[in-house]
């Protein structure tokens, strides 16, 4: 009679590897149904990395544009950066030169004391 136990206790009882044996069996039979999956998951991975490439090949352009766009806006903002400085540099240089010209005609004795004493001072320095 039976005491309680079922057959497959029973029989892992009797043979301790026959658990291991069904798992082997099962992984192998599994791995045979999984090589066509595998198969197709890597044609599934081959196509992503396809469209991957055409994606960053298509971003690349998009910002080697736009950095293209942004420079020549730099370029413009510089230039005419530069062209304003020029005017106000200019500006200033008429302004200061009129000054000048009014100071010297309403004092026209200290201009010319000045200009000696200019003269005086660069002289006695490259004597020595």
């Amino acid at each position: 009679m039976h005491t309680g136990r079922s057959r497959t206790a029973v029989q892992t009882a009797q043979h301790p590897n026959l658990e291991q044996t069904k798992e082997i069996k099962m992984s192998l039979g599994s791995k045979a149904k999984a090589q066509p999956t595998a198969a197709t998951d890597i044609e599934a991975v081959s196509r992503q990395l396809a469209s991957l490439r055409e994606d960053m090949s298509r971003l690349t352009e998009t910002v080697s544009a736009i950095a293209g766009r942004r420079g020549s806006r730099m370029a413009a903002d510089i230039a005419e950066g530069f062209d304003e400085a020029k005017h106000y540099a200019e500006s200033k240089g008429r302004t200061a030169e009129a000054q000048l010209e009014e100071s010297v005609a309403a004092h026209p004795f200290m201009t010319i004391g000045l200009a000696a004493g200019a003269g005086f001072l660069v002289g006695a320095l490259s004597r020595r």
